[in-house]
């Protein structure tokens, strides 16, 4: 059977959304050492260890980021789930607001005390990396493939 070339391009988006998520997103430091930084994990923060001030809902929140964009993976290649292309849709959707909510969250940690001050005098510019590239194909590749399928091309 072959595979419509939407489900091809919304596999695609979720695997490159998977990829961001460990490859660096900014400052050198990948989305699952942000995410250890949110918890305080030290250890496996890397770049990321002075976001551990941050609540830890966020830092589960941002797990969450990969894991509805894991099952939204699994869900493309299981033929027979009921209402399958809405679930897709909601896994890259939650996904999305999710990694949306956390960000939003990192720059008001930024852009507030201590750390504005410090950010202040010595000016810090953050750049986007591969991950954070990769993530934002991967969510548009989602989209542009959520609307193909409904569209039935």
């Amino acid at each position: 059977m072959k595979t419509p070339l939407s489900l091809s391009i919304l596999r695609l988006g979720f695997l490159l959304v998977l990829i961001g998520f460990f490859a660096p997103i900014a400052c050198d430091t990948s989305g699952y050492q942000l995410a250890q930084g949110i918890l305080g994990n030290a250890h496996q923060a890397g770049n990321a260890v002075f976001l551990g001030s941050i609540e830890h809902i966020y830092g589960i929140l941002l797990f969450c980021v990969f894991i509805f964009a894991l099952v939204g993976l699994v869900l493309t290649f299981v033929s027979k789930a009921p209402h399958k292309a809405l679930l897709e849709t909601v896994c890259l959707m939650l996904s999305f607001v999710l990694l949306l909510v956390v960000v939003l969250r990192i720059k008001a940690f930024r852009d507030s005390g201590l750390l504005h001050l410090v950010l202040t005098i010595v000016p810090v510019k953050i750049r986007f990396l591969v991950g954070g590239y990769s993530m934002a194909a991967g969510y548009l590749a989602g989209v542009v493939g959520t609307i193909l399928r409904f569209l039935r091309l």
